[in-house]
């Protein structure tokens, strides 16, 4: 017989076995989650490049917060064959007693630079194409905002005091793209029906839409990169879509996920390894009887090992091709044209680092076995020795798999921190438990004390199965429980301490108009703060544009942030580290940021964060960092500087806060935003509903998860049951030789599983306990408080669950003989 057809039986026959079976199932579950997000993503962004040519409405654009100055621009125009200017800015727009927060977008006479226009006379009209924006004097708007204003073409609509009449409902732009993934309502104006009105926001935006070759659009950047440094250009020709890095920070965001599914199957794989190697040790044994060298037979294991994994990666394959179909064609109704093609690379970057993922898994055990004497071979020793190993392997496997898909370290860090926290909880109350227990029963008969005697002779083995079933419970909480208590905490949290309206921004001229309307209403203000908005545009002189890495801070930062000036510390807000400036100083190119902030851009103190700020560079040198802390409002700010820097930056004031209104008053809101577009006033309602809505699809995007883990679980479950079932079986047969009957042996089965299911419990609620207080103190400096009453529940259910496992398990050992148990 080859070697080759000796390693393909013995694979054959491993995964006939139950072990084998488990360790199956397990790898392809977790490679099919990671192939099916690696095919779809790739897809995506093949469409996403893809659509960049023909939907960007120009070939080139330059989008800034800023004006360009006249040499600028003309330096633009002088490069450009065309070119056309459009202003971006959020108002709220009115009509009768209804109002709508909408992006309002003005064009010049060269919109659209390519392409046409789709507009309609009603929101369910047929559509006809225009080359031309609305003239003077006209607005158009989308059909949602018509239906939500109740307005029809031929109405009259005021912004600042201008009457526009309505003259077309806008079904499509050109360069729709640019808006990204934003689902914000729309109206478009041509700019010279708004010249005398001001309607700048903070978060204003000018696009430079252009057409150009390829040679000039190289030059284009290479000139905006130098003068434009807050700028960002996006081009046709080697350009990319302005949804890429969202749909790369959403894959590292489901990736990260596939951490904690990787924790729980390499726990199951770990429970399964302890009957492999125990295989492994026979065979290596009589491969040395026949006198095989030890390297030998060490790659006939591993060639063993790597045809089940092979096996493993054709049945993920074709699940993965089958679910990724299912998917694209689900998104097609997102995204019209997107298509399922072959992704060869991709795929198999995801299979190597799959594969370097389990072998990291598989090491302790390769090495275990090449430093084994025949004798030991032969023999089956303790493996308390090894139990560290594993655990380094596994947790250098999950940090591999966490760095691989990593955005934000300062919430993975969380949550491995939770994970591993919990783990040490459990293996802490196992050890702690069954010694004095064991210690308790020692002087004392019966069942009970006899079995903490039994648990305590395989104390790691007990402890495994309840960090596997711990671990389990601990992720489905963490899914299910966190998401469940974080909607009412966040509302009762805003309720109490900043009203029922929040001020997302209002500009100095329009602050006396809400303090009159608050006093006529019977309103109070609660809290006004000011702030200016400043655009971070690199760090220690490395522009923000040059960071590839993908991260929903950095995307925050690349558009205009709040930063607010302040000698002493706010109430909401304690000191996190550094050193906070003293009142009246001088030096007022310092600044703080918040700790998630430093974390995610891998800031220190020392650094030096440049700004641009009402279009001129500001450099400020980071000195502490600052968190935010209940009592005092929920307002608060990314970065901060002292007071004396105010005097030094030439830009308007704006200011946020909060309001109270009684429920008359809101009928009157209509009548202050016709007057004041820009003011942006968002009610407490709108943001638990926003809240809600966001809640709503995670939540989905959860249960899917969830019964992903759930599949684990089982699977952990059934590894623990099949890697134990041997030395259960074998237990049993001594016992009832000795005269025990089979109800004796279910009451000690039930022992056994209830304590171990009650220990998984603690540990699994303490990890979350832990999460919860982890992550709700850095992220809100708020005390989770979880429902008791659900704590209680969940630890009810679970430990039922393993009970009535443990007990069907036990009851099928028991359908045979007393002789064959001790013969198997």
């Amino acid at each position: 017989m080859s070697r080759l057809q000796l390693m393909l039986e013995n694979s054959w026959r491993d995964l006939r076995s139950g072990d084998g079976r488990i360790s199956m199932a397990t790898q392809t579950a977790l490679l099919f989650f990671l192939l099916t997000l690696t095919l779809t993503s790739a897809s995506i962004q093949r469409y996403l490049s893809d659509n960049l040519d023909q939907m960007l409405g120009s070939d080139l654009v330059v989008e800034t917060h800023s004006p360009l100055t006249e040499r600028d621009e003309a330096t633009f125009r002088s490069i450009a064959t065309g070119l056309s200017v459009t202003q971006l800015t959020d108002i709220t727009l009115t009509h009768k007693d209804e109002w709508a927060r909408v992006q309002l977008k003005l064009v010049d006479d060269a919109y659209p630079m390519q392409g046409d226009l789709q507009i309609g006379d009603t929101p369910v009209a047929t559509q006809r194409a225009v080359g031309r924006g609305p003239k003077i004097g006209e607005i158009w708007i989308d059909s949602r905002l018509a239906i939500k204003l109740r307005t029809s073409v031929g109405d009259i609509l005021t912004i600042g005091g201008a009457d526009l009449r309505l003259s077309a409902i806008l079904f499509h732009e050109p360069d729709r793209i640019m808006e990204g993934h934003s689902v914000a309502m729309r109206a478009m104006v041509h700019a010279e029906s708004l010249a005398a009105t001001s309607i700048s926001s903070s978060k204003g935006r000018l696009r430079y839409l252009a057409t150009a070759d390829e040679r000039q659009q190289q030059a284009i950047a290479t000139w905006a990169r130098q003068a434009l440094p807050g700028a960002s250009v996006i081009r046709k020709f080697g350009g990319q879509h302005p949804l890429a890095s969202f749909w790369q920070r959403t894959e590292n965001f489901l990736g990260l996920a596939s951490v904690i599914l990787f924790f729980m199957g390499a726990v199951a794989l770990d429970m399964t390894n302890r009957r492999w190697l125990a295989k492994m040790r026979y065979r290596l044994a009589i491969y040395a009887s026949f006198g095989t060298r030890t390297r030998t037979a060490m790659l006939m294991a591993l060639g063993e090992w790597l045809a089940g994994f092979l096996l493993s990666i054709a049945f993920a394959s074709a699940l993965a091709i089958l679910a990724y179909a299912l998917i694209v064609a689900e998104l097609q109704g997102y995204f019209p044209g997107l298509r399922a093609a072959w992704h060869v690379t991709p795929a198999l970057k995801t299979i190597g680092l799959f594969f370097l993922l389990l072998l990291a898994l598989q090491v302790p055990s390769f090495v275990q076995l090449s430093r084994a004497s025949l004798l030991s071979l032969i023999r089956n020793p303790g493996e308390g020795r090894h139990v560290w190993q594993r655990l380094f392997w596994n947790i250098a496997a999950v940090t591999l798999l966490a760095a691989a898909y990593s955005d934000n370290w300062l919430l993975t860090g969380m949550t491995l921190t939770a994970i591993a926290a919990a783990l040490a909880l459990m293996a802490a109350l196992t050890w702690a438990v069954i010694r004095l227990g064991d210690a308790w029963g020692r002087r004392r008969a019966g069942l009970l004390p006899f079995g903490f005697f039994m648990m305590r002779q395989r104390l790691f083995a007990k402890s495994a199965q309840v960090m596997g079933l711990g671990l389990c419970g601990l992720l489905l909480l963490f899914s299910l429980m966190l998401m469940r208590d974080l909607g009412t905490m966040m509302e009762s949290h805003g309720r109490s301490h900043d009203g029922n309206l929040m001020i997302a921004e209002a500009q100095s001229d329009q602050i006396d108009a809400i303090r009159h309307w608050a006093a006529v209403t019977g309103s109070s203000i609660r809290t006004l703060r000011p702030f200016v908005s400043a655009q971070l545009v690199s760090v220690n002189g490395k522009a923000l544009a040059d960071m590839d890495k993908p991260s929903d801070t950095l995307a925050t930062l690349k558009d205009p942030i709040r930063l607010s000036w302040t000698d002493a510390m706010p109430e909401n807000n304690r000191l996190v580290g550094g050193n906070w400036w003293s009142a009246g100083t001088d030096k007022w190119r310092q600044i703080s940021a918040e700790p998630e902030v430093m974390t995610d851009m891998g800031l220190a103190y020392g650094d030096t964060l440049s700004y641009q700020i009402g279009g001129k560079s500001y450099e400020f040198t980071l000195v502490a960092s600052h968190a935010y802390q209940p009592g005092a409002g929920s307002i608060t700010f990314w970065f901060q500087v002292p007071l004396s820097a105010r005097a030094q930056i030439d830009a308007p004031t704006r200011y946020m806060g909060s309001m109270e209104l009684p429920e008359p008053a809101w009928d009157a809101l209509a009548g202050l935003w016709q007057q004041y577009p820009t003011l942006s006033l968002v009610p407490l309602q709108e943001l638990t509903e926003r809240f809600d809505q966001t809640l709503g699809i995670v939540t989905k995007v959860t249960s899917g998860y969830a019964a992903m883990v759930l599949l684990l679980a089982l699977f952990v479950l059934a590894a623990s049951v099949s890697g134990f079932s041997a030395d259960d079986r074998q237990k049993n047969g001594l016992l009832m030789s000795m005269g025990l009957r089979e109800s004796d042996c279910l009451r000690l089965n039930f022992y056994d599983w209830g304590v171990t299911a009650l220990i998984a419990a603690a540990g699994a609620i303490a990890g979350t306990w832990a999460a919860g207080l982890l992550i709700y103190q850095a992220q809100f400096n708020l005390t989770y408080d979880p429902d008791l009453l659900w704590v209680a529940t969940v630890i009810f259910a679970m430990v039922a669950a393993v009970c009535v496992v443990g007990y069907l398990v036990c009851r099928q050992s028991l359908n045979v003989s007393a002789r064959h148990l001790m013969a198997t």
